[in-house]
């Protein structure tokens, strides 16, 4: 069998059917799809089963507990049989010619593929009012330490590397490594790739992007606040660091992940405008003059080298600490954004 497609399930029986229909509807049919109904409350155990019966590529896993999507990825894993693995979320759908292309550039063993995705905006009646297509460059890092830390820096220049749903592994790469979805619902899918790559020998990616991502109007994980997110941006920043420099590139594309710092710092901001934090305009002041002193902050604003207006002017007040003008431009996008 090519390839396992894991989908967990929760909550989620307005979407489902479209989500199973698209990975039914696929032109190559090589496949097996795992449903792991993760204690959903809703319909959707007994709609996985129903798709069970119609179709013997599908098996259902029903949890006795929830535990999150991560770990319910872990449960699919588990029971996976494919040569590579693939994520969809039961929310979101794939293209029909998704699995014939993966095939296709499988054919010369890569551990990772990867490809981009399209972001699905919806109103507040889940209408979808806009696309942005995000899609990486066709690439092939070989056997190269240097192909691996390009591959990396295209993916993230990209927005791609970050989505697990985009990617195909290796199942064969996964066993050998252990490798397992963490238990935090903000960067799970960045620390899983960052754990996969390091591993992988050659990783490809596709010019193309097959996966349609819902965005909802209603607040969510990327939106919604979250009192360790600042933490997890800089150990997603270590990380990465981390990462190129063994290979020796971590000058080569230090500007990039620098910017990539800057714009989670405002993201951290932003998210403490949230109606779920309930901070006080003080309280989201005192963490703005944190975020600033903080001494990963200030060596990686000290050295980054901006080239548009935006991050040089962000570069000189975070440098300077000036928590009210920060605080203004983050407050700034946050209204941008509907929060």
């Amino acid at each position: 069998m090519k390839f396992s497609i894991i989908v967990p399930v929760y909550g989620v029986e307005k979407y489902l059917d479209e989500c199973v229909r698209s990975i039914l509807s696929q032109t190559y049919t090589d496949f097996e799809l795992i449903l792991v109904d993760d204690k959903s409350p809703d319909n959707s155990p007994a709609m996985c089963d129903a798709y069970a019966k119609e179709d013997s590529r599908i098996r259902v896993l029903h949890k006795p507990i929830n535990e999150g999507l991560g770990f319910a990825r872990n449960s699919g894993m588990d029971l996976a049989q494919g040569e590579y693995v693939l994520f969809v979320d039961s929310d979101d759908t794939i293209a029909a010619e998704a699995l014939a292309s993966y095939a296709e550039a499988v054919k010369d063993n890569p551990d990772v593929v990867a490809s981009g995705l399209t972001l699905c905006f919806e109103n507040k009646k889940g209408e979808t009012i806009r696309r942005e297509e995000l899609k990486p460059q066709a690439f092939d890092s070989g056997n190269t330490a240097q192909g691996k830390a390009d591959v990396f820096a295209m993916l993230t220049e990209n927005r791609v590397f970050q989505y697990a749903c985009t990617k195909a592994y290796k199942r064969e790469l996964l066993l050998s490594t252990n490798v397992r979805f963490e238990k935090t619902k903000l960067i799970e899918d960045y620390l899983f790739n960052m754990e996969v790559f390091t591993s992988a020998k050659r990783i490809c990616a596709l010019d193309a992007s097959f996966y349609f991502y819902r965005k909802p109007k209603h607040e969510t994980l990327a939106s919604k606040y979250s009192p360790e997110f600042f933490e997890l941006s800089k150990r997603r920043y270590r990380l990465a660091k981390n990462y190129l420099e063994a290979f020796d590139k971590d000058e080569k594309y230090a500007d990039l992940f620098r910017m990539d710092y800057v714009k989670h710092c405002v993201s951290a901001v932003v998210r403490n405008h949230s109606k779920s934090a309930n901070l006080t305009k003080r309280e989201q002041k005192r963490f703005v003059l944190e975020l600033l002193e903080d001494l990963l902050t200030v060596e990686t604003v000290k050295d980054f080298a901006p080239q548009g207006f935006v991050y040089k002017f962000l570069k000189r007040i975070m440098l300077k600490k000036k928590v009210g003008t920060f605080y203004f431009f983050c407050t700034t996008v946050a209204v941008i954004r509907g929060f």
